[in-house]
């Protein structure tokens, strides 16, 4: 089966989608994602996480799933990624803390500092404060780290 782009954007909440066709939509979305593609991103990255419960290892689609959704910017899709990072013992240490400051540093914590009644703020204030100690990180760092990542799933 070949994707058609344009009309998964329109209607991929009720498209059937295996793990081999999303792969393909993550790799054409990788040579052409648009602004309004955040929820396209969000939608694979949870079927993703979804499989990701059930098996073992870290698919090359989840990692590039992930990293398309963090390049969107937006803040609020850092509870995305932390579930995506959560959900086995294999993405926690493969997918990239990097990739949890999708709105920069200081406005991806704070939209996590704001989330006061969020489940899981406590643990991703922690980890991301752990992350960041451990780590000094600066947005320049975090924009570095992306590029290479996006490189990486280019080649």
């Amino acid at each position: 089966m070949s994707i058609d782009l344009d009309r998964l954007r329109t209607d991929f909440a009720t498209a059937d989608l295996d793990e081999a066709d999303r792969e393909e939509a993550l790799q054409l979305l990788l040579r052409d994602r648009r602004p309004r593609d955040a929820d396209l991103l969000r939608h694979l990255l949870a079927q993703e996480t979804a499989a990701h419960r059930e098996g073992w290892g870290v698919s090359e689609a989840m990692g590039l799933a992930a990293l398309l959704l963090a390049e969107c910017g937006r803040e609020e899709d850092v509870w995305t990624l932390w579930e995506a990072k959560n959900a086995s013992f294999d993405t926690m240490a493969g997918l990239d803390g990097f990739l949890l400051f999708p709105a920069g540093i200081a406005g991806t914590t704070a939209h996590v500092i704001a989330a006061e009644d969020h489940p899981e703020r406590h643990d991703l204030m922690a980890y991301m404060s752990e992350y960041l100690g451990y780590e000094k990180l600066t947005d320049e760092d975090v924009r570095e780290h992306l590029a290479a990542l996006r490189t990486y799933h280019e080649g």
